[in-house]
């Protein structure tokens, strides 16, 4: 499996072995999904992200899934625990698209059909309906909405704080635009590497992207370097995302959407001076 890690690893298995025991039956596979299954996991910064396929989902089954991924914790205690994150499905749900209940974003369920390393159970993933690309775009504006609030706005603007938390904190808050941006230009998923090595030649702030894919690996070494380099260019990727995806809502006739992205941008542009 490419780019598992031992630690990374021991976590996926840990956590299967508990799904096991939790879920019984019900359990029908499980994947690696993310960057342990595709490449690109970074020891310092990445999630561990396993996908569940399960003959039913329904009202119970978060609950369910949360007790999972507390058990693995406290059976694997360990940084890389705490970075478990779990999605679920079933089989059709997977093959055709997330119901209510459901745990499994478009570009998630793209990654898994493309690229998840089955771990146990049947693999039953095709024949399938891929996410289109304007799902990818659409789901990417949706998650800005809600995630991009007052609070994660403000915490732009606390370089020396974003630093002082450490690379994970750092190179999300970074890439995670880059990432949608990237998804936008070419309809791909935005992997981290790839999404930076696309922004570095297409981006206004292509300084930035090679430093997070730097810190990903090696962790930040001139933290005042990376404060500096964060205040001049965090807000201007974000307000780039901001207004292109507010663009692209646009000509898709979703004015809600708009209206949220924009007014998320202008809280930033007068702070923008690339704006």
């Amino acid at each position: 499996m490419a780019g598992v890690t031992d630690g990374g690893d021991r976590v996926l298995h840990a956590a299967v072995e508990v799904a096991r025991d939790v879920l019984g039956d019900r359990l029908e596979a499980a994947f690696a999904i993310g960057s342990l299954a595709h490449g690109g996991f970074a020891p310092l910064v990445s999630d561990v992200d396993l996908a569940l396929v399960l003959d039913r989902v329904d009202a119970g089954t978060a609950s369910s899934i949360a007790t999972v991924r507390d058990r693995t914790i406290a059976r694997s205690p360990s940084d890389l625990a705490e970075r478990l994150s779990i999605f679920w499905s079933d089989p059709r749900g997977v093959r055709d698209g997330p119901g209510e209940h459901d745990r499994l974003p478009a570009i998630d369920r793209l990654d898994l059909l493309d690229s998840g390393v089955l771990l146990f159970g049947t693999d039953s993933r095709e024949p399938a309906h891929r996410p289109t690309a304007a799902e990818l775009v659409r789901e990417g504006a949706e998650f800005a909405c809600e995630k991009f609030d007052d609070a994660y706005l403000a915490r732009l603007r606390r370089a020396d704080l974003l630093v002082r938390e450490g690379p994970r904190p750092v190179t999300k808050a970074v890439l995670f635009p880059i990432r949608f941006l990237y998804t936008l230009a070419t309809g791909r998923i935005g992997r981290n590497d790839d999404a930076a090595a696309w922004y570095a030649d297409h981006g206004a702030h292509p300084a930035l992207a090679r430093e997070a894919t730097r810190w990903r690996t090696a962790g930040i070494d001139d933290g005042s370097a990376a404060a500096e380099l964060l205040r001049q260019h965090l807000v201007g990727v974000h307000v780039e995302f901001f207004r292109r995806y507010a663009a692209e809502m646009a000509d898709g006739g979703l004015p809600q959407l708009v209206e949220t992205l924009r007014m998320r941008e202008r809280a930033l542009a007068p702070a923008d001076p690339a704006a």
